[in-house]
């Protein structure tokens, strides 16, 4: 059968062999792109439709499908054959690598094996030819819904995979420096945070340290005019060691760093109890007796802030700290994090047994001259050959005066992790999960960040946060910024003038799922349109895919605790994780997203009620889908929801699409209400 390619990474585009497809006009052609996005898989007519159309579909929508799909085949020539129809809709039969999309995934992932093995220019060289195949934005050239979805998705791989690539030259010491590369990256992406650290860590590599810092000032004035943010750690860390150092690092910037004390370190709120355990434990461990900690807890719950504030004491009490941060680009690089934190960067690379060797008899070294203070930060991002280390570490405090500890995000799903957990236990070791702070420790939190006691419509904010210190305080920060917060007779009042959630807290909330893969996130922002609980049935239908197709995608998420179960449907564990997923759509995009969820829920034979919330929250423009599932269901959502029925009644009354009969029936059904 004839070679048949597609390019989506830029305008959309066809061959057969050497020859270039016309496509045809822009419906024709999105038809096409969404059948190449799905290949060798059938896409329904109404999958279709609603891709082409969203819920503005004419009459005549699947004679049109029928059209277009008549006019491919015609284009194709001889790779016709390879459109399908079948009884489950069309499928476009695609070769493996034929699109040119799956070769940018498949090479990135193909990097990772080399980047693992210590041969960075070899991963660089394979990143390099996935990042080559992308001639513009993804699906330039398609204006449709379903292409603006899949157009971010593959934008997030395309950043990840050009920071990958930056790092591999870093970290692995090529020759190659990225400047120029970072410098544009900066440029087309100035509010990925990551791309201006390793700008910075490339200059300063290359002795250009003033530069380095003039890229830090420059960030921190991006983030907080765009973002409301200031740099994160790493970032500022990095400032910090430039402006100490007299010149470029010997070696590349860790992924994985030491932490001294800071000054101005942000005092702890709440963790008495935690706090008052590890200050027991730093007092056996001068003593010169051991002891295992386990902190686990979600993103932004405070595991870092009571962390440093033990490692603190720690080192006000005299006794030595070796302090690692993991990060999950170098999760694959064996060894990375307890390298960095023993300072063995420069050591040679050999086998993994003998490395981790290596690693114990430095830390033996450490404890012959005194008690060590052993901790590991982000232990979800550890690569293998660090966990093992870590996990012969704990073995040895039986004869070691070393106080191990780690913290980490639950990984329900890692049996690696899981091991060490339970390793901790049966050694006697100290199991923390932090739960979430009260409603008091979120208001000082308030009341620190804005520099006077909150007032009551602040107070009221506090389980918007969900008990997670960091969302109190980028909430606080984000309405400050956008001056949503004023002090009235002495307390922090909300601006009745503020409207929404912050862009800052968005973004902080949005980056604690970056964990979770492309996939899950995308189900979750759809669910997050559905409302704080929702049936699965219900988001398969709003997705188009199966509930097969989603079990991986909210176990994921259940896993991560981002959803909990609610009785026969699924919720989400914090309104502020709801609510951020959903403002990450695009506020224009939205009521869009909603018509067409309604439909999709109507079509599924959801219930009338969610139907109507939907269609309430969708463009104010009334068409005839609308005004003939009003008539069927007007009966139902007036008695459940008689206020939504009475604002959609009058919508469709005020669109003068009600023929006569429909115009009598939705009329009578107002008047019912009390008009």
């Amino acid at each position: 059968m004839t070679q048949l390619r597609v390019n989506v990474l830029g305008p959309v585009r066809a061959w057969n062999g050497e020859a270039e497809i016309d496509l045809g006009p822009a419906r024709r052609r999105a038809l096409f792109a969404m059948l190449a996005a799905n290949a060798n898989r059938p896409v329904t007519r109404g999958e279709l439709i609603r891709a082409l159309w969203g819920g503005s579909a004419p009459g005549a929508a699947a004679g049109n499908v029928y059209t277009y799909v008549s006019g491919l085949r015609r284009s194709l020539g001889r790779a016709g054959g390879r459109l399908l129809s079948g009884r489950a809709g069309y499928t476009l039969r695609l070769d493996p690598g034929a699109l040119d999309a799956d070769r940018f995934v498949s090479l990135c992932e193909a990097a990772e094996a080399p980047a693992a093995a210590g041969r960075p220019g070899e991963a660089v060289a394979l990143l390099d030819e996935a990042l080559a195949l992308w001639h513009g934005d993804a699906y330039a050239n398609v204006a449709a819904l379903f292409a603006e979805l899949d157009r971010h998705r593959l934008a997030e791989l395309r950043i990840a995979a050009a920071e990958r690539r930056a790092r591999l030259i870093l970290d692995g010491g090529c020759d190659e420096s990225p400047i120029a590369d970072l410098t544009a990256l900066v440029r087309d992406h100035p509010l990925h945070e990551p791309f201006h650290e390793l700008l910075m860590r490339a200059l300063h590599r290359a002795g250009r340290g003033t530069e380095a810092l003039d890229v830090y000032h420059a960030a921190r004035r991006v983030l907080a005019d765009e973002l409301g943010v200031e740099p994160g750690t790493a970032m500022r860390e990095l400032q910090s060691r430039i402006l100490t150092e007299s010149g470029p690092p010997t070696t590349p910037a860790a992924a994985v760093i030491a932490r001294p004390a800071v000054r101005g370190r942000r005092r702890l709120v709440g963790r008495d109890g935690e706090l008052a355990l590890l200050r027991g434990l730093l007092g056996e461990a001068r003593a010169g007796r051991s002891a295992i900690v386990w902190i686990e807890g979600e993103p932004g719950i405070g595991k870092s802030a009571l962390l440093d504030t033990a490692l603190h004491e720690a080192r006000a009490l005299g006794l030595r700290v070796v302090h690692g941060v993991a990060e999950e680009l170098s999760s694959r690089i064996p060894l990375h994090v307890m390298r960095a934190a023993l300072g063995e960067e420069a050591a040679p690379h050999d086998d993994p047994d003998s490395a981790v060797d290596r690693v114990l008899a430095h830390v033996r070294q450490l404890t012959a001259a005194g008690p060590l203070v052993l901790a590991v930060e982000r232990l979800q991002w550890a690569d293998e050959a660090s966990l093992l280390a870590w996990e012969r570490l704990a073995a040895l405090t039986r004869w070691l005066p070393l106080l191990l500890v780690a913290t980490t995000r639950p990984e329900p799903s890692r049996r690696d992790l899981a091991r060490l957990r339970r390793g901790v236990a049966t050694r006697d070791g100290h199991l923390m999960r932090l739960a979430p702070l009260p409603r008091s420790d979120i208001e000082q939190i308030f009341g620190t960040a804005v520099g006077v006691p909150p007032g009551a419509t602040l107070r009221s904010l506090a389980p918007l946060t969900g008990g997670n210190p960091l969302y109190a305080r980028e909430l606080v920060s984000g309405l400050v910024a956008e001056d949503g917060v004023r002090v009235v007779d002495g307390f922090a009042e909300v601006d009745a003038r503020a409207d929404g959630m912050p862009r800052s807290l968005v973004d902080t909330v949005r980056a604690s799922l970056d964990h979770l893969s492309p996939g899950t996130r995308e189900a979750l922002r759809y669910a997050a349109l559905l409302g704080d609980e929702f049936a699965v049935a219900d988001l398969a239908a709003v997705t188009g895919r199966t509930p097969f197709d989603l079990m991986a995608d909210l176990e994921e998420a259940v896993a991560a605790t981002v959803l909990v179960g609610a009785g026969s449907e699924l919720a989400f564990r914090q309104p502020v994780l709801r609510r951020a997923l959903a403002g990450s759509i695009p506020a224009a995009l939205r009521p869009t997203l909603h018509r067409y969820a309604a439909q999709a829920l109507a079509d599924n034979g959801s219930a009338a009620v969610r139907v109507a919330e939907h269609l309430l929250a969708g463009p104010p423009e009334v068409d005839d889908w609308q005004v003939g599932w009003l008539v069927a269901h007007g009966d139902e959502v007036s008695r459940q929801a008689p206020e939504p029925a009475r604002e959609l009644f009058r919508r469709a009354l005020a669109s003068g699409r009600c023929p006569p009969e429909q115009r009598e029936t939705l009329a009578a059904l107002l008047d019912g209400l009390g008009g």
